[in-house]
């Protein structure tokens, strides 16, 4: 399977906000608004994006040992959440470049490899995803734009029943997710200014692009119902996250036609440039907060292979999500 597809989505979205053909004039003080606006919403997402993979229908899978036959699995998950396509308007719109009306909010894939094992004597099973693409350079042909993405996490379920006694599996579980990405491109053509204070900020031929990333913390519970060819199940998570987003601009910069020293770069950070040097400047904001999600779906069971559909719901933002995964599952 080439994961390189799916992540062509992301070039679709980075190119809203990374489109600067020509010279262009800016304020520091709109970007900063618009940003804001942008990073405050994805900042809600993010957690809920980093939540794709381990979500298996069994409820949990058995022991290793003692057990005949041991239970382990391993797959491969990948879908797509959602987040408001509004966020992202303004930005567009400051760089002249229109996006359409998105009723069901603009995607943010993922995919995850995928593992996980029954425990020893008791009744719990460990489960670890990752999923990496470090860079994908798409060439001239988007403006030389690269795509970051890594997706790691790990959880530990516990049977509340004895699958043996009864015809339903139920578990509560602990997981944590770690999610980093950005996509940008660089522009060979063009030069950028932003106005500030009866000022002006220049770079020329910039690397532009969106960073974010999170960390997440979830409790969560899930029921399933084995039969024979289909597994249908439901869940509930309820987490915290850490996670920052912002934009990043690198290229030399110039205030006012000269090389900027302290003062200027204190006068910035006043108006929102969180950091800045000689070779570029950025806003990076930071949240915390709850996180709560419902998920569910069904799989088809063919001999030991799985295929998984996954729905899920945020119930922060009433953004939504899907993954289709397949694994092997003794």
């Amino acid at each position: 399977m080439n994961y390189k597809k799916i992540f062509v989505l992301f070039a679709c979205f980075s190119l809203l906000v990374t489109s600067f053909a020509f010279t262009q004039e800016f304020s520091i003080e709109n970007l900063t608004a618009q940003t804001d606006k942008f990073s405050q919403t994805i900042l809600k997402s993010l957690p809920f994006n980093s939540t794709i993979g381990l979500n298996w229908s069994d409820a949990q899978i058995g022991k290793i040992f003692p057990s005949i036959p041991p239970h382990f699995g391993v797959g491969i998950s990948f879908g797509a959440t959602t987040m408001p396509a509004n966020s992202i308007r303004g930005l567009a719109d400051m760089f002249d470049v229109n996006i359409p009306n998105i009723s069901m909010g603009l995607p943010l894939p993922g995919y995850t490899i995928e593992a996980r094992i029954g425990g020893l004597f008791l009744p719990f099973d460990i489960g670890l995803k990752y999923g990496n693409l470090p860079e994908i350079k798409f060439g001239s042909m988007l403006g030389g734009m690269r795509i970051d993405y890594q997706l790691m996490g790990a959880d530990i379920r516990y049977a509340v029943f004895d699958p043996d006694l009864l015809p339903i599996k139920v578990s509560v579980g602990l997981g944590i997710n770690r999610l980093e990405g950005g996509v940008s491109t660089k522009l060979s053509t063009g030069e950028m200014k932003f106005d500030f204070a009866g000022r002006q900020l220049e770079v020329d031929s910039p690397r532009v692009g969106l960073l974010w990333e999170t960390t997440t913390l979830e409790f969560k519970s899930q029921i399933s119902f084995p039969l024979i060819i289909v597994t249908p199940y439901a869940g509930f998570g309820l987490g915290y996250a850490w996670s920052k987003a912002g934009y990043q601009v690198k290229s030399d910069v110039l205030i006012d036609g000269a090389t900027p020293d302290q003062s200027d770069f204190d006068q910035l950070k006043q108006l929102g440039v969180t950091g800045i040097n000689e070779n570029g400047f950025s806003r990076i904001i930071t949240d915390s907060g709850m996180t709560a999600r419902l998920f569910g779906g069904i799989s088809l069971n063919i001999a030991l292979i799985k295929f998984d559909l996954t729905l899920m719901c945020n119930l922060m933002d009433s953004s939504f999500g899907g993954t289709f995964g397949i694994r092997f599952q003794l």
